[in-house]
């Protein structure tokens, strides 16, 4: 199945707050994983819709965590298969 789908069905919803997501898909902190963005070290884009309000929640695209499972998961297949082969 689609990992798109996937997390959709997961979250229920397209834009998922950070918050909701840092410590099961990036082993960090709310708190580490804000530095990381505003850093520009965290593996995905990080959106607010009123850009001009600090305050207004950190959102993540379920698609482009998709893309980050999936190429995530590509490059572990391949080391796997060098590995293994």
């Amino acid at each position: 199945m689609n990992t798109t789908f996937m997390l959709m069905a997961q979250f229920e919803k397209a834009l998922v707050p950070l918050s909701e997501v840092c410590d099961e898909y990036f082993g960090c902190s709310y708190r580490t994983a804000v530095n990381k963005a505003n850093g520009g070290t965290l593996p995905i884009h990080v959106v607010r819709l009123d850009e001009s309000n600090k305050k207004s929640p950190l959102l993540i695209h379920v698609a482009d965590l998709a893309s980050l499972i999936d190429k995530q998961r590509e490059l572990a297949k391949k080391e796997w298969e060098h590995v293994n082969c």
